[in-house]
């Protein structure tokens, strides 16, 4: 039985997914930041996929601390892992900060995930196929990487929320060609999901603008289903075993912003990335 971790499993394109991967049989642990709400999704999961190997764990994401007990906690309940598919996203236009003083949406999107995946990778290593999703964006298209604005420097003043959340999703496209070549027996691939109708700009602690807009513009989007489709393709696939470090977009392979594939942008981002995450 395949062993599957979801960040982000409790609504949204992570609850489809982890239900999608339910119903195929594999023991699926959804990481989520709200206990009862991962519960719940949990309960859903079981009954929808009638698969009784649905958990949850608690991982905030906006916190080294509980990324960091999180992987412990997995290591220590289920000791094996195939697929790791770094799913939860935020996005926000109010400059906001992680419990360890990072741009919220760099914290959350990028480094949240490269120290949980760093944490678990020796557990995938040992896997027979094992893979790793990053669930990026369009939005990583004509964006940058600004080192200078991962502790917020840039100032309240001049925060662009959407700058800041392509910036954490180019990042998502670079740590997967980055992890591809660090570690070429583990498939790891990124993808955009499509413009899927999520709580990613609707979390109660995000009372921006964009909450009010998200939910105008939600009922036109995809649905969580059809947004998962990718992901569900990457972790399933027989044929994606054959690349590594590709970005896909409606399950196939198309070509990242050029920037994506600058190897000595990639190779910084990882050290920095290692280093601020200690």
């Amino acid at each position: 039985m395949q062993h599957i971790l979801i960040t982000g499993g409790n609504t949204g394109i992570g609850k489809a997914t982890a239900t999608a991967l339910a119903k195929k049989g594999a023991k699926v642990v959804i990481a989520c930041r709200n206990e009862s709400k991962a519960k719940k999704a949990v309960a859903e999961i079981k009954a929808t996929s009638k698969n009784e190997e649905i958990y949850s764990l608690t991982c905030d994401l906006a916190s080294f601390e509980s990324v960091k007990t999180c992987a412990k906690n997995y290591r220590s309940q289920f000791g094996q892992l195939d697929i790791l598919i770094n799913n939860a996203g935020l996005i926000t236009d109010k400059l906001q900060f992680t419990q360890d003083g990072f741009e919220k949406q760099i914290g959350v999107n990028h480094l949240g995930h490269f120290l949980l995946t760093k944490q678990l990778i020796d557990l995938l290593e040992k896997a027979a196929e094992p893979r790793i999703v990053n669930v990026s964006s369009k939005a990583h298209y004509n964006s940058k990487i600004r080192f200078d604005s991962f502790k917020g420097e840039v100032g309240a003043a001049k925060y662009k929320g959407m700058a800041a959340y392509g910036q954490s999703k180019l990042a998502n496209v670079l740590f997967t060609k980055e992890l591809a070549r660090r570690y070429p027996n583990i498939c790891s691939h990124s993808l955009h999901p499509g413009v899927v109708g999520t709580e990613i700009a609707g979390k109660n602690d995000n009372k921006t603008a964009w909450r009010l807009i998200w939910k105008m513009i939600s009922p036109f989007m995809l649905s969580p289903n059809n947004g998962a489709k990718t992901s569900i393709y990457l972790a399933t696939s027989p044929e994606v075993l054959k690349t590594n470090g590709k970005y896909f977009d409606k399950q196939k392979e198309v070509e990242p912003t050029p920037l994506a594939n600058d190897v000595n942008l990639a190779k910084e981002l990882w050290e920095v990335s290692e280093k601020l995450t200690n």
